[in-house]
This record gives structure tokens, C-alpha cells and sequence, in this order.
């Protein structure tokens, strides 16, 4: 089963953790397949485990379920797709991180994989989420931000306007813009 580690990301089994890097490479790389093509509640461990090339014992070596598999893929994905964001901080400026990081997974090998994440899977799996903050305005900032993203990957159409509505609600709540 998987580890958490100090930072709060989802970590793979010890056993997962020994693989060599080609191997761990080869099992993240079927899994994002799986989860790019496929909601979690549709997703197989017998594509990922034939796409990986290793055997279905050996996946349940390495997380204890599909679940624990996800959240192991969403943590790495997310976190290259937020190493490719050089803007400003969600606290600095949370409309343009928004638009940033929107722009980003729009841009991102893994678009499939964040697309469904926020579309169909993030209410199936518990997955790493910052600490709510204390402060209520802090809170609907992030809340709206969450949401912004989450309806632009359903209908990427609507972006202008999503991201007009989120930069007027935050200026109602007069945050930086």
C-alpha cells in the first residue's frame, strides 16, 4: 500500500519505490494511459498491468487497489503540470495562476488524464488537497478557482467566459486580479 510523505503527496509501496527507474517509468506511464482514457469506475488492472508489462500480483505489490494507483499517477502528473507553471502564486494572483495553470494542462501531455480528473474522477478518490485555510476569503478563492478550472476542462468552449466570471467574483471580493 502506499505512503504519504512529509510533504502530503501520495507515495507508491516500499516495493513500487525499489523498482528501477525504467520499470517505475513503464507501470506510471500505463497508468496515466488508463486514467487518460478512462474514469477511474471504468478503468482495469488488466490493460495497465498488460500495457506495463509485469504481472497482476505484482501490481497489487505495488498499490492496493485502483484506487491507491490513482492517486499515485494524480500525484505525479500534477506535479509535473505544476513545475511547468512560472507565474505568479495562487496567493499573488489567483486569476492568473488560474488562467496559467488552465493554459498548462491545455498544453500538457496529461491533458486527458487532468481533464477527467476534474471532470469525473476527483469525487470518486480521495487525492492530497491543501488544508482548507482559515480565512473565509481565502477560502472562496480557492473554491472559485477549483471551480473555474473544473468547468473549463468539462467545456473548454466556455473558457472566456469562465475565466471573465472569475476575475469579476474576484474582484468583488477585492482580490488582486
Amino acid at each position: 500500500s502506499d505512503t504519504v510523505s512529509p510533504q502530503g503527496a501520495i507515495m507508491a509501496s516500499t516495493t513500487f519505490q525499489h523498482l528501477d527507474a525504467a520499470k517505475q517509468q513503464r507501470v506510471l506511464a500505463a497508468l496515466i494511459t488508463e486514467f487518460s482514457q478512462y474514469p477511474l469506475a471504468q478503468a482495469q488492472v488488466a490493460r495497465i498491468v498488460k500495457q506495463a508489462d509485469i504481472a497482476r500480483g505484482a501490481f497489487y505489490k505495488y498499490f492496493t487497489d485502483l484506487d491507491d494507483a490513482y492517486r499515485y499517477a494524480f500525484g505525479r502528473v500534477i506535479g509535473r503540470l505544476h513545475a511547468g507553471i512560472t507565474g505568479p502564486t495562487m496567493r499573488q494572483d489567483p486569476y492568473t495562476a488560474t488562467a496559467d495553470f488552465l493554459h498548462e494542462a491545455s498544453e500538457s501531455r496529461d491533458r486527458d488524464f487532468i481533464r477527467l480528473h476534474f471532470t469525473k474522477n476527483s469525487g470518486l478518490v480521495n487525492v492530497a488537497r491543501p488544508q482548507v485555510p482559515a480565512d473565509a476569503t481565502d477560502w472562496a478563492v480557492a473554491s472559485l478557482c477549483h471551480s473555474a478550472i473544473s468547468e473549463v476542462l468539462a467545456d473548454p468552449a466556455d473558457a472566456t467566459l469562465i475565466l471573465a466570471h472569475l476575475k469579476a467574483a474576484l474582484s468583488q471580493l477585492q482580490v488582486k486580479e
